[in-house]
């Protein structure tokens, strides 16, 4: 759903919740997609494999769906990490209700009928609006599952298969194939 007519943050934010959530990207408001099977997994399995990854005082804190606020614009990526150092607080030290600053990692999985296009449109925004690595995953067309990562120098192109995942610039030993990363779509045999 989108609301075409412009909208300022501060209207956006007395919208109500829904679900899938609603973003603000350039004034307009846009319903994210509801994610299938192969997202969920990926986004949970994805997850739990990098959460507390890092140096101690740095291992990174996971958010799933979790809106940032990025200036006017406000986003839900699919999964954002914090080092611990720059994990978001109140003043009372517990988690806020909406994040002012990018996160040091966002992942956005693809879901069935998104473009291309628009999507690396969209990482290379969350790039310039200060997230300093973004990870985009394609878990379509399921023969050809690729990853691709955003940064403010670079853009990796599509990496498949055996190709590496290289966040090791985000914490040590954090490395990964394409298919180390799809592996959980695979369920067990019985």
């Amino acid at each position: 759903m989108a609301i075409t007519q412009p909208m300022t943050l501060a209207e956006f934010l007395q919208l109500p919740e829904v679900k899938p959530y609603r973003e603000l990207i350039h004034g307009v408001v846009s319903q994210k997609m509801s994610p299938k099977g192969p997202h969920g997994t990926i986004q949970f399995e994805f997850g739990r494999r990098i959460a507390g990854a890092g140096e101690p005082g740095q291992r990174l804190r996971v958010f799933t769906e979790t809106r940032i606020i990025l200036g006017e614009e406000a986003y839900v990526p699919d999964l954002i990490a914090f080092r611990e150092d720059r994990r978001p607080r109140t003043e009372d030290g517990e988690i806020p209700d909406y994040f002012y600053e990018p996160p040091d990692l966002a992942v956005e999985i693809a879901s069935p009928g998104q473009v291309l296009g628009s999507l690396i449109e969209r990482c290379r925004d969350l790039v310039a609006r200060g997230i300093p690595i973004v990870l985009l995953l394609m878990p379509y067309p399921r023969n050809n599952r690729t990853a691709r990562l955003f940064r403010a120098d670079s853009e990796s192109g599509s990496l498949t298969g055996t190709d590496i995942v290289d966040l090791t610039d985000l914490a040590a030993g954090l490395r990964f194939t394409v298919d180390e990363i799809f592996s959980p779509l695979w369920t067990d045999p019985d």
